[in-house]
């Protein structure tokens, strides 16, 4: 369950990225449409000043300016509008090309606005008139085959766009597809699994998908089962007895070659026989507190049991060997970090020694028990609040 919604998040991060992507596509068809609108309206103006009559009046000048501001405003768009095109900037590699196109026409706008700045607003001889006519329309040709040139250009550039987008949003396509039909068929899984988790009191035997609702469920079985035998469950803390012990460990499941196995037998250094000195109320709120702090740790397939006045079982199952230890060894450094408070308004901590083994899963309970229970011996010779495993002890 965790591998799977760990996936779909990085599911809904693809579909995330796609319709950024669509959408980036989607301004850049927009823009390219307004570019080729954009030389085409150019060419009409052109064609506009190209046609206009010289007239010897002062509204003939103003409208001959207005056109060339025009292009001019027309110019400045078009080198804003290139600026949209993420494929041909930054996959096709045509930054560099369009650019120098652009300037080219810039250019060649300028010599026209020259020629024809000289043709409506100085008086020429007749002569000197066909010439600059001759100008004007050799460059109108250029600027002319200029903008087809680009004008193509752009639908080229358009046609391998889409190349490339069509492929992409077909493999997309197909891929989103695949993995939309394997999360329902999961998710329907879990979601079955979860219904298992309400119907787990009808007895049914419902095959289980996922290994999380299958470790609660064996928990809120084992849990179940031995809630309904007092004689299983220690009176005092609430967590199991030995009875219980034995019990939740000859019906253990889920354990796979994968896992890892240890037993722990943690004794309360405070409760030893020269040092019950507390009332019996205050030693029962000790080891209620020292159960719950236990339980804390507890994972699904884990044991754990009040088995003597002052000892506690842990049957761990976890992942690593290291995280074995680790983790029964934070029982014991959290528990000595509680703060107490006797009957006589005093601070007392609580220190716990114990004893650590690696174990083989399925291995012989009492087997295990009598090794814990030696490092255990062997731990408080040493001292106490310290948690010993057979590496520990000198060869």
């Amino acid at each position: 369950m965790h591998k799977i919604f760990k996936h779909l998040i990085l599911y809904l991060l693809t579909i995330l990225t796609l319709s950024t992507l669509s959408f980036l596509f989607i301004i850049e068809q927009y823009y390219s449409y307004e570019k080729i609108k954009n030389l085409n309206n150019q060419k009409s103006v052109l064609l506009k000043i190209l046609n206009e009559e010289k007239k010897s009046n002062k509204l003939d000048i103003l409208q001959y300016n207005a056109n060339i501001a025009e292009l001019n405003h027309e110019m400045q768009k078009l080198y804003i509008q290139s600026q949209y095109n993420y494929i041909a900037n930054y996959i096709l590699d045509n930054f560099e090309e369009s650019n120098q196109d652009l300037k080219h026409l810039e250019s060649l706008i300028k010599l026209f606005d020259t020629h024809s700045r000289e043709y409506f607003t100085h008086e020429q001889k007749n002569k000197q008139i066909q010439k600059t006519l001759t100008s004007i329309k050799h460059t109108y040709a250029m600027i002319d085959s200029s903008i087809d040139t680009m004008i193509f250009k752009n639908i080229q550039y358009d046609n391998d766009r889409f190349n490339i987008f069509s492929k992409i949003f077909l493999a997309s396509l197909i891929l989103l597809i695949f993995i939309t039909f394997w999360y329902k068929i999961r998710l329907t899984k879990i979601y079955n699994d979860i219904l298992s988790l309400y119907a787990a009191h009808t007895g049914k035997n419902t095959p289980i998908f996922t290994q999380e609702v299958d470790a609660i469920l064996l928990r809120m079985n084992r849990k179940t089962q031995i809630a309904d035998n007092p004689t299983m469950i220690d009176s005092i803390t609430g967590i199991s007895n030995n009875k219980g012990m034995l019990y939740a460990y000859s019906n253990r499941k889920g354990i796979t070659d994968s896992n890892f196995s240890s037993f722990s037998v943690l004794e309360i250094d405070n409760f030893t026989k020269s040092k019950r000195t507390f009332t019996p109320e205050f030693t029962q709120e000790i080891l209620k507190k020292v159960a719950y702090t236990i339980s804390l740790y507890q994972q699904a397939n884990d044991i754990i049991a009040r088995t003597d006045y002052n000892q506690f079982t842990l049957i761990f199952l976890r992942s690593s060997k290291d995280k074995l230890f680790k983790h029964t060894d934070l029982v014991r450094q959290s528990i000595s970090e509680i703060k107490f408070l006797s009957p006589e308004n005093k601070h007392v901590n609580i220190t716990m020694t114990g004893g650590f083994i690696h174990n083989a899963n399925n291995a012989q309970l009492d087997e295990s028990l009598r090794k814990a229970k030696e490092l255990l011996e062997y731990a408080k010779e040493l001292g106490y609040n310290r948690m010993i495993q057979i590496k520990d002890i000198p060869k």
